[in-house]
């Protein structure tokens, strides 16, 4: 894996942009300023071109500008989950460029709510995401590729973490060395436990895992960790410890 990193323009919003290369694979991460610090990925497919679009929580001009500069084919916002901080650009990006979001039917209250729960939060007004569809498969088709669709409840009722060729986003399912809370609305901890070991079982060792916050690592690391975890669950409360 190789990357690099640039700052967006300052007149656009305190967002942060870098890439990384997988494979044929092009990464481009768009991490939202403060509080959420939140990462939006172009996914992008350098073979075909074609690239989709995960999280766009929010500074959706320089989501735009990266689709654009990138001169691919866009095909569809996939979310992991419903939660606000990462949906508030959809409605933008979809408006933009003409897309569909697809989401877990599970989490389509929850998506509703958004707007609410991000008043609520962050005192921010987006736009209600749409258009909406829900995942009617666990495999969703990427140029000559299949991304693997892994229902992970636990954070929410509906997250799922999508795995590419080699590497995966895992949305607030799994995140650098502690998982998503499970004390807000669809959160489960058993359950969350459950998906977390199912997942770390059906990922290869060297699957990379790209999430929600936070940095990104190996799959042999993530397992050694939850090996060591025992019977705590260490979830992200803290925004501003994030490495």
């Amino acid at each position: 894996m190789s990357g690099t990193g640039r700052a967006a323009k300052a007149d656009e919003s305190d967002a942060t942009v870098g890439e990384v290369r997988v494979g044929d694979w092009r990464i481009v991460t768009v991490m939202t300023g403060k509080p959420w610090r939140e990462h939006c990925y172009i996914v992008v497919d350098e073979t075909s071109r074609k690239a989709v679009i995960v999280d766009p929580g929010g500074s959706s001009d320089v989501i735009a500008q990266e689709i654009r500069r990138g001169n691919i084919s866009t095909c569809d916002v996939l979310l992991t989950h419903g939660h606000h901080d990462h949906v508030g650009g959809v409605a933008s990006v979809c408006r933009d460029f003409d897309l569909t979001c697809l989401v877990s039917e599970q989490d389509a209250r929850l998506l509703r709510q958004a707007p609410l729960y991000a008043f609520r939060f962050s005192g921010k007004k987006i736009e209600m995401p749409g258009p909406v569809e829900f995942f009617r498969t666990d495999e969703y088709r990427l140029g000559t590729h299949t991304v693997s669709i892994h229902r992970t409840p636990g954070h929410t009722r509906g997250s799922v973490v999508f795995e590419f060729p080699g590497f995966a986003m895992t949305g607030d399912t799994l995140l650098y060395q502690c998982v998503g809370r499970t004390d807000l609305p669809g959160g489960d901890a058993p359950l969350l436990r459950k998906s977390v070991g199912a997942l770390l079982r059906q990922l290869t060792s060297t699957t990379l895992l790209f999430p929600g916050h936070g940095r990104s690592w190996a799959v042999a690391d993530a397992r050694k960790w939850w090996a060591e975890v025992g019977d705590t669950l260490p979830s992200l409360d803290n925004f501003r410890a994030l490495p």
